[in-house]
């Protein structure tokens, strides 16, 4: 996955790009969960002060769940 197809402000787009390049970087299948929990915090978080609607939270939620469900895979191998 490419941080273009995220739909983002530009001062979230930095962040999102580093919590997924962690989640596809990650080392354990511990490491890449935490990653994925992380970026559930940040959208929450985006969407909490209104930085993102509650549609495009989704959407990214649903970005970061491929990626870390991607990373759980190729480590459970």
């Amino acid at each position: 996955m490419t941080s273009d197809s995220f739909d983002l402000p530009v001062a979230a787009l930095r962040p999102a790009e580093k919590i997924l390049r962690e989640i596809e970087t990650a080392g354990s299948m511990i490491l890449a969960v935490k990653y994925g929990a992380k970026a559930h915090g940040f959208v929450i978080g985006l969407t909490c002060v209104g930085s993102i609607t509650e549609e495009q939270g989704e959407v990214l939620i649903l970005q970061f769940d491929r990626a870390t469900e991607r990373k759980l895979r190729e480590l459970s191998i």
